[in-house]
């Protein structure tokens, strides 16, 4: 069968997100080498689920892909047993697209130039200091809720329904604190008035070479990288998995894409299918204990 010649990928996330700036800056180089017209479609809802619905529930063609990412394909089975969808069996894997730190920003007025400072407030104020999340079980929200079984403390989660309105809150010292993607928070803390401490991953990021890593800041154990992959709806035929994978890598390559992810702290992968259907099933297996550990307090209602 061969592929439509309008090939639309599909965002479960507000704009701002982490899939849309990646969708957004691959698209045109991936347009190009695909020889097809290639759109970037936000449908926003239940965390990420009724997107991934609506692409399982596809036809199994290559003209409907959807941005995996953590919080949908590792995380929200652990989360919700009732998950209308199976994140390994109701997709065909294409290829994973990107790695990224996230990036730990406080409102620059709290005072807390520091991950130590920060959790000394937060010891000595218990459930005060507020962090936003734009999804419930995905990987900012991760990212806090094991800042805080790795440290201790006790923070105050907000839930909000765009990422625009986060940063705004952010910015304005409404909320305190996100754990939220470089390629996002970075350029909004130029200004001044969002504080970067540190960086999510093991290692420092090329793109922010003087923020330290959590672990660096006496947090030993803290590890954790957002990524993003690109599935297709299960039973898409294997020449068009591999036509498409094919245009991914091309993309990837392309000297002013990589440019712009690498600006903003992303790495590009382009993995095969069969890498990333192994990468998934341990991402799963990977955080499932985690998970475990703080379910009920992230399954909470914000108050």
């Amino acid at each position: 069968m061969e592929l439509s010649r309008h090939i639309r990928i599909v965002i479960g996330f507000s704009p701002g997100s982490a899939s849309e700036q990646v969708a957004r800056t691959i698209a045109p180089a991936l347009s190009g080498a695909l020889g097809r017209e290639v759109t970037v479609s936000l449908r926003p809802g239940s965390n990420g689920a009724d997107a991934a619905c609506e692409v399982a529930g596809s036809p199994s063609d290559g003209a409907t892909l959807f941005v995996a990412t953590l919080g949908t394909h590792a995380l929200a089975a652990h989360l919700d047993a009732r998950l209308p969808y199976d994140p390994l069996r109701d997709f065909a894997p294409v290829s994973l697209l990107t790695k990224s730190p996230l990036v730990l920003g406080a409102h620059a007025a709290l005072g807390i130039p520091s991950v130590r400072t920060l959790v000394e407030r937060a010891r000595a104020h218990p459930g005060e200091l507020t962090y936003g999340t734009s999804a419930i079980g995905g990987a900012p929200h991760l990212a806090a809720e094991l800042f805080q079984a790795l440290t201790g403390v006790e923070m105050r989660h907000v839930r909000y329904e765009h990422t625009e309105r986060l940063y705004d809150d952010l910015r304005t010292g409404s909320l305190a604190l996100s754990f939220n993607n470089m390629m996002s928070m970075l350029p909004r803390c130029l200004d001044g008035t969002i504080r970067a401490l540190a960086v999510t991953t093991s290692r420092r990021s090329r793109a922010a070479e003087d923020l330290p890593t959590l672990a660096q800041c006496g947090i030993p154990g803290y590890d954790m990288s957002n990524w993003l992959a690109l599935v297709a709806p299960q039973g898409t035929a294997e020449a068009a998995i591999q036509e498409i994978r094919q245009a991914i890598v091309t993309a990837l390559a392309d000297p002013e894409v990589g440019a712009a992810l690498r600006r903003g702290g992303v790495d590009p992968i382009g993995s095969t299918p069969h890498e990333l259907a192994q990468f998934m099933a341990a991402e799963l297996a990977r955080w499932r204990p985690v998970v475990a550990r703080f379910r009920d307090t992230a399954l909470s209602p914000p108050p």
